[in-house]
């Protein structure tokens, strides 16, 4: 029996178990991309659905066009509507930007432009989703869009749960995608394993009509799932600016100096030799370098352009290696990149100019026609640069060159580059007599108005097969509508009988 003085026993505290451990994507994520506890969204999974299935019905055997628009709007205003960043006014110019460029799809058949500028407005919807800065974290956020279905279904789950009205929302999410895995990847190895197998499998899948209907149904799987993993990206975006690329400048300055110097030297010997060529014409180029001036013109742009895009890489590279401390380390800055800047100019507009000659030597085309824009998009980057190297500020570079490289591809667009690609060459066509028939009837829709206007007896020769037949109400643009109003009489592909005055493979 216990002394009557002895304190009574404290009662025992209940033992606490161990702390929960963390799901598999908050092991992988969690520092970089927390859950953030964000709750389910019925209504946004039933929109992704829904976008998937209107994906399903307008896209699969379509060329692009009016349900191609559609069913990108659809999906801009769900990640719009999802996105708590919305009403920011960078959010805001994103989304008009990105809808213009969608937009490309009503006006233009011409596909290699039209993919293009949605490509561009991707990279944009994403950019503001994150709320991204610079390149590092332009990276992480194109590769956040395709993990954000592996990083979402903890918010997947919680939406289920809030649907069925039980605590196994997410058991059963992860249930259904593991077992959905497991059954293709095994079933499709042993089916082509074993014919038996292939043949009693085969049997088990039920035949909904024809493959149509399954190419319909991926589609929609497809397309919805990247709706869905785009919602979770704008209610939840990752930390995408903690991913930097820190760097200590040198301790002396001639460590950063000479190299710039030296490459400055470089460019400056450069621009000697255009004005040495320049002023000393032809008959002296092509004595000296046995070249034909063509050859010449045609040489030269892919390596100025290589040239631009590094020079760029050493002026970033110089401005962060550099030491900003003293007046005389910013003076120096100012002075060795901005010279270098300079000159880069004038390579670019040499670049710029061996184009356009080669482009009256050769014809135009439609890479031509966008190689020549990227290097004047080069260009602008670089006089932003050197705007920025003034002020020794340059974090809204980056934001910059992407959205002004979405503006020049709508720039592009808006130019009916087909339609003008068509026009120059007839120009040439009527200067030279020479012309690339082939070429021209390859062109899309856009140019049948131009080509129909511009030839008279040799039209056939540039308007064959009649481009396609009459498109659907989904696959409505209106360089489309456009060339099927001339109402033009099919004709028969160019053979080796007809003959096209000036034809040249050139």
């Amino acid at each position: 029996m216990p002394h009557p003085s002895a304190p009574a026993p404290l009662p025992k505290s209940p033992q606490a178990g161990p702390p929960p451990l963390p799901s598999m994507t908050d092991s992988l994520f969690g520092g970089f991309w927390p859950d953030r506890g964000v709750p389910g969204r019925p209504r946004l999974l039933g929109w992704a659905v829904g976008v998937g299935v209107l994906a399903g019905i307008a896209l699969p055997f379509h060329d692009l066009g009016l349900g191609t628009f559609l069913v990108l709007m659809a999906a801009g205003l769900l990640l719009f509507a999802a996105s708590p960043k919305r009403r920011r006014p960078f959010t805001i110019a994103c989304a008009v930007l990105c809808t213009a460029l969608a937009s490309t799809a009503l006006f233009r058949d011409a596909e290699w432009i039209v993919i293009l500028c949605l490509m561009a407005g991707g990279a944009i919807a994403t950019m503001a989703l994150t709320d991204a800065r610079n390149v590092p974290s332009f990276v992480v956020s194109a590769i956040s869009w395709p993990v954000a279905g592996l990083r979402g279904i903890p918010w997947l789950g919680r939406t289920m749960r809030m649907l069925t009205g039980t605590g196994n929302g997410i058991a059963v999410v992860r249930t259904v995608l593991w077992s959905v895995l497991g059954l293709t990847i095994f079933a499709f190895l042993f089916m082509s394993a074993d014919a038996l197998f292939a043949e009693w499998f085969s049997g088990l899948v039920p035949d909904f009509g024809s493959p149509d209907f399954a190419v319909r149904i991926f589609v929609a799987i497809a397309i919805g799932g990247i709706a869905l993993a785009g919602t979770y990206l704008a209610l939840n975006p990752p930390e995408v600016d903690t991913v930097r690329w820190d760097s200590r400048p040198v301790a002396k300055r001639f460590e950063w100096l000479v190299p710039v110097l030296v490459v400055d030297a470089v460019f400056a010997a450069f621009l000697v030799a255009q004005a040495a060529a320049i002023f000393g014409g032809r008959d002296y180029f092509e004595r000296t370098t046995g070249l034909t001036y063509a050859e010449y013109v045609h040489q030269g742009f892919g390596q100025l352009t290589v040239a631009t895009v590094l020079t760029l890489f050493v002026v970033w590279a110089a401005s962060r290696k550099a030491p900003r401390e003293a007046v005389e380390d910013r003076t120096w800055l100012r002075v060795a990149l901005g010279l270098l800047c300079v000159m880069t100019l004038l390579v670019v507009a040499s670049a710029l100019n061996r184009m356009a000659l080669y482009q009256e030597a050769y014809g135009f085309t439609q890479l031509r026609l966008l190689v020549d824009v990227f290097e004047g998009w080069l260009g602008l980057l670089v006089l932003a640069t050197l705007a920025a190297g003034w002020q020794l500020r340059g974090q809204w570079l980056p934001r910059f060159g992407l959205i002004s490289g979405a503006v020049l591809l709508l720039g592009i667009a808006a130019i009916n580059p087909d339609a003008w690609i068509a026009d120059h060459n007839l120009d040439r066509y009527e200067e030279t007599g020479k012309v690339d028939w082939y070429f021209l009837s390859q062109l899309s829709d856009d140019a049948v108005p131009t080509l129909d206007s511009r030839l008279d007896g040799q039209r056939t020769c540039a308007l064959t097969d009649n481009r396609r037949e009459p498109a659907t109400w989904l696959e409505w643009n209106l360089g489309r509508s456009r060339a099927e109003s001339l109402g033009l009489e099919p004709s028969v592909p160019l053979d080796d009988d007809q003959v096209c005055l000036g034809q040249t493979d050139d």
